[in-house]
């Protein structure tokens, strides 16, 4: 049985279930992950304030316990979140491993890119010479 505080979230009727979403700490793509899980499951409806809070009504397909469906969704709503900052946090290392990726097919390119870095460090080593003898 759900507490006070759930019941406030996880609105249940006779066939379906509304999840109230604060958009504060989970953003609406992460919301639209979420329920694109819950395809084969139920009928969604998204309704609500986007600055404020957002409804997911959830009807399900077949027989399904409620509670159960409302939560599955709060769990399907922190994995994506969860997803999304560690996209974010690892943002650079994806990138730099498909730059690598695509350039390994042509030679020239990444050649020129090795260049370019070794450029950089060059300079980078003539600024700090500079920057000690003054």
């Amino acid at each position: 049985m759900l507490n006070m505080d759930l019941k406030e979230k996880i609105r249940i009727s006779d066939d379906y279930v509304v999840v109230s979403v604060n958009p504060k700490i989970y953003s609406l793509p992460t919301i639209y992950s979420a329920a694109y899980v819950f395809l084969d499951r139920a009928y969604i409806i998204l309704d609500g304030d986007p600055e404020k809070e957002i409804l997911v009504n959830l009807k399900p397909k077949n027989d399904y316990d409620l509670e159960k469906l409302g939560m599955e969704f709060y769990n399907e709503l922190l994995s994506y979140a969860n997803y999304s900052n560690r996209v974010k946090e690892n943002n650079e290392i994806i990138r730099t491993i498909i730059q690598r990726a695509l350039f390994s097919t042509d030679i020239s390119l990444l050649d020129e890119v090795e260049q370019k870095e070794v450029e950089e460090l060059l300079k980078e080593l003539e600024d700090e010479n500079e920057s000690n003898k003054e």
